[in-house]
Formats: structure tokens, C-alpha cells, sequence
């Protein structure tokens, strides 16, 4: 994979000096914490954007047939969905979905179950709607993740939890939720009520022959599954990228119809629509070729710490581009923590208490990057520990 040879005068999240020094103390420093990738593009998107824009207008448009038909085989191919297009809704954000469904279907009494540590948007969400957390928190184990099904059990059963949220792949553990593990999600939701949110924004990126698998399987089983998700992660396009809504469910699917139409969301973007067509279409070669990249980035880093005699662990990930590390065996405070490896080794990444509290003492560091950045950044990382 090669680097993107603009990354330096792109006006990007990462590198904005004011948000660097507002979350690490300086602007000197080598971010790799947002979750956005450092490669080009894939160049078959990349043409179809260039020819989209010369000597074209941008009118009003809708998706055509073959946009449908890319998406749905894509769907089926990649994850053995039979996307229905009835039940499919096109949001500005993941979030922005989220947000309807917990107004429209919850009060501000109410509760939204989470599983810390767990990207942290959800938790903004909760509280700019105004509802309450309640926290299945992951049970850490051997050094693997693991849902706590009877504390979720027994959190399930109360009348003021209406929703679960659940992060599949998960962000920032890395877990790949097994079928098994979602079949006993499905029947806890059911048996209690409660409406599943399932966002999928990483599912293309699973590594090491693990296996992704869409609730959108489960439907049958239980209809108050909603999916969230996009391509933005796959194919590197979140600037220009719609998220996706599909709703089996038609009382939930009607009523968040209704909102769409009353904030007039949803409109086709020219570019986001020919991105995505051609991405589902004649992007698979260059999706392997980044899993492989990812893959190696993983393996580097596992070799480093081993041959380092590191006390830093790496949670291996089963999916997504980020890998998160373990200090607890070399701090006692996760404040410390964050100060000393930011400014003793001079890479950016998240703190884990970012994600809640359950993370203290990790760190997410985004990989998706060249192998020689990541071994540089592994290094320094080790070195500022010592």
C-alpha cells in the first residue's frame, strides 16, 4: 500500500495544531490516534471521482439501479445478507442514526446499555439526548475480551434499560463478536424487549482468518435489530461518506422514516454515490491487499514487544485497523501513563480512559500506515518505558 502523498497539506483532524495541543500538550508530535487511514485511495475510486467532476454539473441526484445492484451484491458477497433496499435508509452519520432512534424510542428517564470501553461516541450520544448509561462493561481475561452475558442478564431484565448498543468489530478492543456470542446477544434482547443497535462501520476489516457476522443474519430471529454502518472505514472515504441505516423492524423503521423526512436528511451526494458504486464494483483486490498490510503491521508490532522484552501487551485484534496496548505491568495511573508515553516518545494515541473508565492503563494506536511508521512508533513507544 502506498502512502498518500498529500497527507502533509490536508487539512486533517489529526494533524490540527490546535487539537493536538489541546489533547496531548503540543503540536510536536506523530499522530496516529484518529481512525482514518494513511494510504492512497484506491485508484479505480479515485478515477471515477475525476471523471465524475470534469465537465459535470451537480444537479440534484438520486442512486440509480446500478448503484443498488453494486450495493446488494456487495452486501451478499461480503457478509451473505440479502440487503433489502425497503429496509435501508442513507444518514449523515452512524451517530446521527443513533440519535433519532434513542429519541423517538426511549425517554429521557431511560437507560441505553454499553459495553466499555467502547468508542466514545456512544457515550456522547446518550448524554446529548439526555438518557443515562448503564454499563455492561467487557470482562478482560487471560488477555481476551470477553462479554459479560450475566451481567448484561441480569441489566437486560430492567424496565428502564430500552437499548443495547453494541460495537461489532469492536472499537477499541479489536473483538469479533463469534455467531455464538450474538445468537446469546439476539436472545437476551428478545426475551427482554429491548431494541439492538449494531454498529458495523469495521466489518470489512477482519484479520487473521476471523469471521465477521452481520445481525442483519439474525432477523428472523428478533426484528428490533437495527444496523448502523458505512464504507467510510473500508475504503478510506469519511470525508465524503454517507452511513447507512437498515431497519428490519416497520415501526421503527417508519418512525425514523418520518424524522428523516421532517430534517430532510438522507439526500444522494454526487460524489459519495460514485465512490461507493465503484468501490463495491472494483475495489475487493485493493481490500485484501489492506487487510495483508494490516495484518503484517500487526505481526511487526507483536515481534517488537517480544523482542524488547517489553512490558507493554498487545491485545491482538481480530478486526480493524487499530491495535491496543496494555501498560498495565508499567504504570499504576493512567493519567501518568498518557503523560509519560506521549511525551517520552512523541506519538499521539488515544488513552485508553478515553472509552471509559474500563480502559485505563491502554492506549489505541491506529496502524493503518506504513510498515516503516509503525515500527518507528512501536519503537519509540517501547524506548519511552525503559
Amino acid at each position: 500500500m502506498n502512502l498518500d502523498k498529500k497527507l502533509d497539506i490536508l487539512p486533517l483532524t489529526k494533524t490540527n495544531p490546535k487539537t493536538l495541543e489541546a489533547l496531548f500538550g503540543k503540536k510536536d508530535i506523530t499522530p496516529m490516534w484518529v481512525a482514518d487511514m494513511e494510504f492512497e485511495m484506491d485508484a479505480s475510486i479515485q478515477n471515477a471521482l475525476i471523471n465524475r467532476i470534469s465537465n459535470s454539473g451537480f444537479g440534484y441526484e438520486y442512486k440509480p439501479k446500478s448503484f443498488y445492484k453494486a450495493q446488494k451484491d456487495w452486501y451478499k458477497k461480503q457478509y451473505q445478507v440479502d440487503l433489502n433496499q425497503e429496509h435501508t435508509f442513507y444518514s449523515p452519520s452512524i451517530t446521527t442514526t443513533i440519535s433519532i432512534i434513542i429519541e423517538n424510542f426511549t425517554s429521557e428517564k431511560d437507560r441505553i446499555i454499553i459495553q466499555p470501553p467502547v468508542f466514545m461516541e456512544f457515550r456522547d450520544v446518550i448524554r446529548n439526548t439526555k438518557r443515562r448509561i448503564t454499563k455492561n462493561a467487557l470482562k478482560f481475561e487471560k488477555g481476551v475480551y470477553q462479554i459479560d452475558f450475566e451481567d448484561l442478564e441480569e441489566k437486560a431484565k430492567l424496565e428502564n434499560n430500552k437499548i443495547l448498543i453494541l460495537c461489532n468489530p469492536h472499537n477499541p478492543v479489536g473483538r469479533v463478536w463469534k455467531k455464538e456470542e450474538l445468537k446469546k446477544i439476539i436472545n437476551i434482547c428478545k426475551e427482554n424487549n429491548l431494541i439492538l443497535i449494531s454498529d458495523e462501520i469495521h466489518k470489512d476489516i477482519v484479520l487473521f482468518e476471523n469471521k465477521f457476522t452481520s445481525l442483519l443474519q439474525f432477523e428472523n430471529s428478533w426484528d428490533k435489530v437495527i444496523v448502523c454502518t458505512s464504507e467510510a472505514k473500508t475504503f478510506n472515504i469519511p470525508g465524503i461518506c454517507d452511513a447507512m441505516a437498515i431497519i428490519p423492524n416497520e415501526e421503527i423503521r417508519n418512525s425514523v422514516k418520518a424524522t428523516f423526512k421532517k430534517y430532510n436528511l438522507g439526500r444522494t451526494n454526487a460524489l459519495t454515490r460514485v465512490a461507493l458504486e465503484t468501490a463495491y464494483t472494483k475495489s475487493d483486490s485493493w481490500l485484501k491487499n489492506l487487510i495483508n498490510t494490516i495484518e503484517n503491521n500487526v505481526n511487526l508490532i507483536e515481534e517488537e514487544l517480544k523482542k524488547s522484552n517489553s512490558k507493554i501487551k498487545l491485545i491482538k485484534p481480530e478486526g480493524t485497523y487499530q491495535v491496543w496496548l496494555n501498560f498495565n505491568d508499567v504504570f499504576q495511573d493512567t493519567k501518568v501513563m498518557f503523560h509519560h508515553v506521549t511525551e517520552n516518545s512523541g506519538i499521539g494515541m488515544n488513552a485508553g480512559h478515553w472509552f471509559g473508565r474500563e480502559g485505563a492503563l491502554f492506549m489505541r494506536m491506529n496502524i493503518a500506515t506504513t510498515k516503516e511508521k509503525v515500527q518507528f512508533a512501536i519503537k519509540k513507544i517501547i524506548n519511552s518505558v525503559l
